[in-house]
Formats: C-alpha cells, structure tokens, sequence
C-alpha cells in the first residue's frame, strides 16, 4: 500500500515535470537568446578588459581566468602608486606651508631692517672709523 503512494507521487510529479518543460518550450528559445547575448557582452567586456591591462611578459596561456588575475594585479599596482602618490602629495603640502611661514618670517625680518635702517643713518652709510679700516 505504501509502494502505490510513493509510485503514484512519483508520477504525479514526472507528469508535472513534463508539463513544465512543454510550457517551458517557448520559454527556452527565449531563455537561450537572452543567454547568447549575455556572453557576447561578457566576451565584449572582456575584449576591452584586455585592452586596458598590460600584456603579461611570461608564457601563461591567454585565459579569461588568467586576463581576470593580471587585472587584479594591475589594479593593486595602481592603488599602490595611487597611495604612494598621496603620500607624497601630503609631505609637499606640509613642505610648502613650512616654507610659506619661512617666507613670512624672512619678509618680517626684513621690513624690520629697512625700518631700522631708514631711522637710522649711520646704518645705511658706512662711518668714519669702518672707512678708516
């Protein structure tokens, strides 16, 4: 009694398999159009990844796998300079502000002389006893 139910569930779900895959013909065309084009832009972005990384030196055998690893190596390479980069960029702004105060402090010494030099006239000319040496 048992055998007969699992037999018949099993036929009442191999039946409704097949109507599945009946309904499912006209699916399937579609299904298989909307997948040749989703490799053709696979392919397509692929063709400009291959482009865009530089052409590997050693003797691997061109693979999408191995396009898809040298981009990744490619990519950390230029987040490296990128930070390097950055980095430097950091230390220059922290250069140029040390010389800008520099600068100022340079500039305010010397109004100071010229101030202290035109209210004083000896500063400008040389005296009687520096002429005499």
């Amino acid at each position: 009694m048992e055998r007969q139910r699992v037999h018949m569930r099993m036929q009442h779900r191999e039946k409704q398999t097949e109507e599945q895959e009946i309904a499912a013909g006209g699916n399937r065309s579609v299904h298989n159009e909307l997948e040749k084009n989703r490799r053709a832009q696979l392919r397509h972005c692929l063709e400009q990844l291959k482009k865009q990384v530089p052409l590997s030196s050693d003797s691997m055998r061109n693979t999408h796998l191995n396009l898809l690893r040298r981009a990744q190596l490619h990519i950390k390479k230029l987040q490296e300079q990128d930070e390097r980069a950055e980095q430097m960029k950091g230390r220059l702004r922290w250069e140029q502000r040390e010389l800008r105060v520099r600068l100022e402090q340079l500039q305010r010494g010397s109004e100071r002389m010229r101030n202290d030099s035109q209210g004083s006239p000896m500063s400008s000319e040389r005296s009687d006893s520096d002429r005499k040496e």
